[in-house]
């Protein structure tokens, strides 16, 4: 897959425990530069047989600042300094597919799906994932954009970011069905050290 470097975009992903510490963020003033896009949004880890945020994890307020990929990885140190802790986790996510795709901001959910793989099958794990899992994903009514990332920072380093039109799409059947082929099976059986949370969209304190 070819991606445009020059329209390239990334992202930066905090992820905050308790939850309440992400809604105090707020983006440093840097003179000439870009203003980045910014989104909150509160859950928690998916628990696999209700589909819900589990209640055996805490609840989790992640921040979601997307820009240009150059800009994403010189960000000033003082990024997270309005939240009272620092980030529980944090991605540094370069876009792979499609490349440049902006986070829509009509999105009331989010998925999160990270997750590294066994190297023997890395090269068809991309496969997959590029050539059917994602058009499947495309095809959910109510998802707003599919997209793949690859941590520069972080792990783990496979990062897909779904933003819907609310947490409730990832209940559907429409999302089970793209996922029981017999490609996405065989793939499972070599995923390693999986992440999932599913997320509403909040607003910021200030």
């Amino acid at each position: 897959m070819i991606v445009n470097m020059e329209s390239r975009l990334a992202m930066r992903i905090g992820t905050f425990v308790p939850a309440t510490h992400a809604l105090d963020f707020r983006y440093p003033v840097l003179e000439g530069g870009v203003a980045p896009t910014v989104q909150a949004f509160v859950g928690g880890v998916t628990d696999r047989e209700t589909r819900a945020a589990s209640r055996d994890h805490p609840e989790r307020g992640v921040i979601l600042i997307e820009g240009p990929y150059a800009d994403m990885s010189v960000l000033p140190r003082d990024l997270w300094a309005s939240c009272p802790t620092a980030p529980a986790h944090e991605w540094v996510l370069e876009q792979i597919r499609p490349g440049g795709q902006a986070s829509p901001d009509a999105a009331g959910g989010l998925c999160i799906s990270a997750m590294e793989v066994d190297p023997a099958i890395e090269d068809e794990f991309n496969e997959w994932y590029n050539e059917e899992h994602m058009p499947l994903m495309d095809a959910v009514p109510g998802m707003l954009a599919a997209r793949r990332f690859r941590a520069t920072g972080g792990l783990p380093r496979y990062v897909a970011v779904y933003h819907l039109e609310s947490a409730a799409v990832y209940l559907e059947r429409s999302w089970a069905e793209a996922n029981q082929t017999p490609w996405i099976r065989r793939i499972h059986r070599h995923r390693l050290r999986t992440l999932h949370m599913i997320l509403e969209r909040v607003e910021l304190a200030g």
